[in-house]
């Protein structure tokens, strides 16, 4: 069984972050677009991308498009060890819980 522990996985707990988390899985992104599809303004977004960076969880990438932009990836060397602290969880569930919230207030 892989060890569940590690550097910074603690911060994983929180149910932002591992959304987070999961969208960077998929391919690097900027914050504004991270902000923009987790319904949080740019500064939290920000900081909480701040938070796994310092962690070693994340890293920051500059654009060669346009040396301006900032793209946050996965950490490579970490990659193990977030998989193994989320094979223990649900990282769907506050998604769907937000989605089915949603959809009560467009019926009313």
């Amino acid at each position: 069984m892989p060890k569940r522990n590690g550097t910074g996985i603690d911060l994983l707990a929180d149910p932002t972050r591992r959304r987070i988390v999961g969208l960077l899985a998929v391919r690097p992104r900027r914050p504004s677009s991270l902000a923009a599809e987790l319904g949080l303004s740019r500064p939290a977004t920000t900081r909480q991308l701040h938070l796994l960076r310092d962690a070693g969880l994340v890293v920051v990438l500059r654009s060669y498009a346009d040396g301006r932009v900032l793209l946050y990836r996965l950490n490579p060397t970490t990659q193990g060890a977030i998989t193994a602290w989320l094979v223990g969880t649900d990282i769907g569930a506050p998604y769907r819980m937000q989605l089915a919230r949603k959809n009560e207030q467009d019926v009313r």
